[in-house]
């Protein structure tokens, strides 16, 4: 029955903008909406051409658009994705279509289809990692979670790459100067569903981006604070002021009006849609990034259906195309392993061995699964429930079609230490106190980015790792942008992810238990009773648990200088080379915990400052 919820949909809307058009003429006064947007085939000129129009390239484009003295190019490999994915990228519980690890689950006009060698300690499978190919890029596809890292994280970070810009206290108000924030609306939630937040974690004066919480909680979630609880988690006061210890409603990045997604795309891009001095080269792929002979970045040699022709760039080139195809552009063009490069017979521009290594990312293990006897997101496969339900959301925002699935969320440092092992506490104590080792989903649905195609209400507890010590790495093929990156991930590579891993099956089992009998019912649907011992669990986390998951960061690592595995410095510029910059997940230090939207944001937000300061 998922696949009737789109059309079901389609009609309503139809209904409520019959009048419209698809294409507003004037994006701003005396502005033609087409003046926004590059022509494909001719060569231009521009102050700042930035690569990637995600959540880090439309920050940056839209901050240095702000100085109407500035021409700025923004070069992006896919088109809108209210045109490209219907509505399924604008209403939030679509968020889970094509995200998941199953190779064959993506839709190549908002995804590149990126697919991981054969992971040998996942069960030798292929993973499909989904990343956003539109305007607003993953922001367009996420689970629309926002949050932010704790202090300790952010604090070591400054003191990594040795600059306090980064600290905890310094960085903050660039988290808030992105954001709109709304406090939850109360009359579509069920009482005691009210969302823990502190107001001051926010500016009134914050960016276009929307960061509310939902209208509607899952019902499962209602119940949760007596299953945390009962392991000894507290509540936490909200998710946004640098501390990560226990249960609380996620925020979401969804307008609080209309419930739709709020994306870089929605914000950003469409107040800067209104300068003079943007530009959008949109279903354009950037094919090298150009050098002149004293190794300063130029421009880049770019491809529209065809069309080749090349945008220059006054004063810099900022790679935004992000973890997996940032590190892709900067080998092609000449900087990367030295050995990859000849091999590929590349001419070396800059000899950096970072390039693609270093890969950070959380590890999606799988959970605990119940029957519950309260409504999950399968009732909207009862038709008239799909009915009732889409009325409510065109008319106020509110109901299932609003929730994404997972709501609530508990973040902890696993609290039995012995079972861990000597060299696991040795390996994770390289982060700090305030660090949390897992966080715990509940969702409304049989696993975390799953819908249910079934009618039985299944719930499940998911797991992320936050602390791993596994690290992935990326590579080319080829020396083409037509070839697609080579991943490798490397989920539970280390016997100490896999010994934080069984352990978090432990305690999501003992949490389960903390909810009323009335709640759970039955036996345990996934694992299954007769999976007892750490050598079954850890079967099958690896054979069944591990899922998609997309935090990936540190590709193009941040660092000092003098670090020859460094490859961009604390102001984001790239190392060896001038007039080039990576402003994205990938130039970060390390994944903070938890999830990278916010982090994401806050990251160009400062970086772009930093270029517009000239540092």
């Amino acid at each position: 029955m998922r696949s009737l919820l789109p059309s079901v949909l389609t009609v309503h809307f139809s209904a409520l903008c019959a009048a419209a058009s698809v294409v507003n003429q004037y994006s701003g006064f005396h502005r033609l909406s087409g003046s926004s947007f590059g022509v494909p085939g001719r060569n231009a000129t521009f102050d700042y051409v930035v690569i990637g129009s995600g959540l880090a390239g439309s920050v940056v484009a839209s901050r240095l658009a702000e100085d109407p003295s500035l021409s700025v190019a923004v070069v992006e490999a896919g088109g809108f994705p209210e045109i490209s994915n219907g509505n399924l990228s604008q209403i939030p519980y679509f968020s889970t279509d094509y995200v998941s690890g199953d190779p064959d689950d993506w839709q190549p006009l908002i995804d590149w289809g990126l697919v991981s060698t054969p992971q040998p300690q996942n069960g030798n499978r292929t993973i499909h990692y989904a990343q956003g190919k539109c305007i607003g890029g993953s922001s367009a596809r996420n689970q629309l979670i926002y949050h932010r890292g704790t202090r300790g994280s952010y604090d070591l970070w400054a003191q990594e790459v040795g600059n306090e810009a980064f600290a905890w206290n310094n960085i903050l108000p660039y988290f808030e100067k992105s954001v709109n924030f709304s406090a939850p609306d109360m009359r579509f939630r069920a009482a005691n569903s009210t969302p823990g937040f502190q107001a001051s974690a926010y500016t009134p004066s914050g960016g276009p981006l929307h960061v509310s919480f939902l209208k509607f909680a899952n019902a499962i979630a209602s119940y949760a604070h007596f299953a945390f609880g009962s392991v000894g988690m507290p509540q936490a006061p909200d998710f946004s002021s640098g501390i990560l210890n226990g249960y609380n409603y996620f925020p979401f990045t969804v307008d609080p009006t209309t419930s739709l997604r709020s994306s870089s795309e929605t914000s950003f891009l469409n107040d800067a849609f209104a300068k003079t001095s943007l530009r959008m080269y949109q279903s354009t792929q950037v094919t090298k990034i150009l050098f002149n002979s004293n190794k300063t970045a130029t421009g880049v040699e770019v491809n529209t259906q065809g069309f080749k022709y090349t945008l220059s760039a006054r004063k810099e080139v900022i790679l935004s195309a992000g973890a997996m195809h940032s590190p892709q552009l900067l080998m092609l063009s000449g900087v990367g392993p030295a050995s990859t490069l000849c091999q590929h017979n590349i001419s070396v521009v800059a000899d950096r061995p970072g390039v693609g290594q270093n890969m950070h990312d959380s590890a999606n293990i799988g959970g605990v699964r119940y029957e519950v006897n309260v409504p999950t997101l399968s009732v909207l496969n009862e038709p008239a429930v799909l009915a009732e339900t889409t009325i409510n959301y065109l008319n106020n925002g509110s109901g299932p079609l609003s929730n994404p699935g997972g709501d609530f969320v508990g973040w902890t440092k696993l609290p039995n230490r012995a079972a861990l092992g000597a060299l696991a506490n040795a390996q994770l104590a390289q982060w700090p106190a305030d660090w949390p080792e897992i966080e715990l989903v509940v969702s409304a649905a049989a696993s975390t980015l799953t819908a249910d195609s079934g009618t039985s209400n299944i719930a499940s507890v998911g797991a992320l790792l936050v602390a791993t010590t596994s690290r992935g790495n990326v590579t080319i093929r080829s020396n083409s942008i037509a070839d697609q990156p080579v991943i490798s991930m490397n989920w539970l590579l280390s016997e100490t992810d896999q010994r934080v891993a069984v352990e978090a099956y432990k305690y999501i089992r003992a949490l389960w238990q903390g909810f009323p009998d009335s709640v759970r019912l039955g036996e345990e649907i996934a694992p299954g009773s007769n999976v007892t011992t750490d050598e079954q669990i850890l079967e099958h986390i690896k054979t069944e648990g591990v899922g998609a998951i997309h935090h990936a960061s540190s590709t193009c690592r941040m660092g000092m200088r003098n670090d020859s595995m460094s490859v961009v410095d604390s102001s984001g510029k790239v190392i060896g080379v001038e007039g080039l910059r990576v402003i994205d997940s990938s130039s970060f230090r390390f994944t903070p915990p938890g999830h990278t939207q916010g982090a994401t944001y806050a990251h160009a937000e400062l970086l772009v400052d930093m270029v517009k300061k000239g540092l």
